[in-house]
């Protein structure tokens, strides 16, 4: 059953269960890397940089590059999306950073019912 919470805009929308969410720590390299292959029932998804560097995102599909797309700021910083506030996208994400080693990026996601 859908429920409608109300955006920051101050319009209502409408938000579908999410079915199993998927809870996973993505080890991300100073090259690009999966961190959630596409998904057409994607409704939602949540990432959040568990480490001390920045973490660029790239959300179509394509390899990240340091300092493009979206950047999630180190220690915490993160990136939610879903249907509701309009910026959901069931393409694969991509992410890279620019310091040395791995990096920890927590990540969790639905599809919906």
């Amino acid at each position: 059953m859908a429920q409608q919470i109300r955006m920051p805009n101050g319009q209502l929308a409408e938000v579908g269960a999410v079915k199993t969410p998927m809870h996973a720590a993505v080890a991300v390299a100073t090259d690009s890397t999966d961190v959630l292959a596409a998904n057409a029932g994607r409704c939602y998804a949540l990432l959040i940089n568990d480490s001390d560097t920045d973490i660029y995102v790239k959300l179509d599909g394509s390899d990240a590059a340091v300092n493009e797309g979206i950047v999630v700021k180190a220690d915490g910083g993160y990136y939610e999306m879903s249907g509701a506030f309009g910026n959901l996208t069931t393409a694969k994400i991509t992410a890279i950073h620019g310091g040395s080693g791995t990096k920890r990026l927590l990540v969790t996601s639905g599809v919906g019912v």
